[in-house]
C-alpha cells in the first residue's frame, strides 16, 4: 500500500509543483500572463514537437507501437466525442453573458464544452506521467500514442468549432490544420529518421535531447502562469458540467473497459491519461480564435487541470493496488 502511494505521488507531484511554480511566478510579477501565453505558443511550436521527435527517435518501435491500444484510444475518443455532441446541446440551451457583460450564445458554450470533454492535454501530461512511473526508456508508447490521438483531437475540434460557427469552409481547413500541426510534423519526422537509420553526431544529439527535456516542465510552468481563480462563480454550472464529463465520467466508463480488454502497465496508464488528463490548453486558443466563449474555455482548462491532479493520482493508486499496472 505504501509503495503504491509513493509511486502515485512521484508520478503526479512533479507536475503539480511545475504548475504551482508558474502560478506563483505570475503572482509575484516575475512574469505576466501575456508572456506566459506567448511562451506557450513558442513551446507548442518548438520544444513539444522536438520532445515527441526525440521520444520516438529513441524508442524501440516494436515495443512502442501498440496497435490494439492505439485503436482502442481512437474508438474511445470518437465515442466520447459522439456522446458529448449528442448530450451537451440538450443540457445547455440558454444564451448568457460573460463576467464583463458581453453576450454569449448557447451554441458557443456548447462548442466549448464538447471540446473540453473529448480533447485531453495528453501531449503535456501523457509522456511525463508514464515516464515518472516506468522510466523514460519504457514511456515511448505514450509518445507514439500522442502522434495518434493529437491529429484526431485536432480534426474533431475543428469539426466542432466549425459546426457551431455555421461555417461553410469545408474540409480543406481541417486537412491543412492537421498537416501544419507542429506535433504531427515532429512525429512524422521522427519516423522518417528512425526508419531510414539516420543518426546524429553526439554533440547534435546531446543538444537536441537537452532542448527536448525543456518541453514538459516549461509547458506546465506556463500553464500554471495562466491560471486565474477569479470569475469562476459566473460559470459554475458549465464548469461543473465540463469537469464532471471530462475528469469523472469519461475515465470511469473507458478505463474499466480498457482493463477488461486486457491492457496493462504502460499501455493502460497511457490510456488512463488519454481519458483522465485535463482539457487541452489549445482548446482555449482555438475557442478564442473562433469567438466561442474564451472565458469559459480558459476556466475549463484551469479547473480540469486542478481536478485532474487528484484524478490521475487516484487512478494510478487504484490500478497499482489492483495489480493492473506494475
Amino acid at each position: 500500500m505504501e509503495e503504491n502511494l509513493l509511486i502515485s505521488v512521484n508520478a503526479v507531484l512533479p507536475l503539480i509543483l511545475c504548475m504551482a511554480a508558474g502560478y506563483l511566478f505570475r503572482r509575484f510579477r516575475l512574469v505576466d500572463e501575456g508572456f506566459c501565453r506567448k511562451c506557450n505558443t513558442f513551446c507548442f511550436k518548438t520544444f513539444l514537437p522536438l520532445m515527441i521527435f526525440m521520444n520516438v527517435y529513441n524508442s524501440d518501435l516494436e515495443s512502442a507501437v501498440q496497435p490494439g491500444a492505439f485503436l482502442f484510444a481512437v474508438v474511445a475518443v470518437l465515442v466520447i466525442f459522439g456522446a458529448a455532441f449528442f448530450l451537451i446541446p440538450r443540457l445547455v440551451k440558454k444564451d448568457t453573458v460573460d463576467s464583463s457583460g458581453n453576450p454569449v450564445s448557447a451554441a458557443s458554450r456548447q462548442a466549448v464544452l464538447i471540446q473540453c470533454i473529448f480533447r485531453s492535454n495528453f501531449v503535456i501530461f501523457g509522456y511525463q506521467v508514464v515516464a515518472n512511473v516506468y522510466g523514460t526508456e519504457n514511456a515511448a508508447v505514450a509518445s507514439v500514442m500522442a502522434a495518434i490521438v493529437v491529429p484526431l483531437y485536432n480534426i474533431l475540434a475543428v469539426i466542432t468549432l466549425e459546426y457551431f460557427t455555421n461555417s461553410k469552409n469545408g474540409i480543406r481547413p481541417v486537412l491543412l490544420g492537421i498537416v501544419k500541426n507542429p506535433l504531427i510534423i515532429g512525429a512524422v519526422a521522427a519516423f522518417i529518421f528512425k526508419l531510414s537509420g539516420i543518426t546524429f553526431p553526439t554533440p547534435v544529439y546531446t543538444g537536441l535531447s537537452n532542448m527536448a527535456n525543456i518541453a514538459t516542465p516549461l509547458a506546465l510552468v506556463v500553464l500554471g502562469g495562466t491560471f486565474h481563480f477569479d470569475a469562476l462563480r459566473h460559470n459554475i454550472g458549465a464548469l461543473a458540467l465540463g469537469t464532471i464529463g471530462k475528469i469523472l465520467v469519461s475515465p470511469l466508463v473507458m478505463v474499466p473497459i480498457a482493463a477488461a480488454l486486457g491492457f496493462r502497465d504502460a499501455n493502460l496508464l497511457s490510456l488512463v491519461i488519454v481519458f483522465a488528463s485535463p482539457a487541452a490548453v489549445n482548446s482555449y486558443t482555438m475557442a478564442a480564435a473562433y469567438g466561442h466563449d474564451p472565458e469559459l474555455a480558459g476556466q475549463l482548462v484551469v479547473v480540469t487541470s486542478i481536478v485532474s491532479m487528484l484524478s490521475v493520482f487516484g487512478w494510478i493508486f487504484l490500478l497499482r493496488t489492483m495489480g493492473l499496472i506494475v
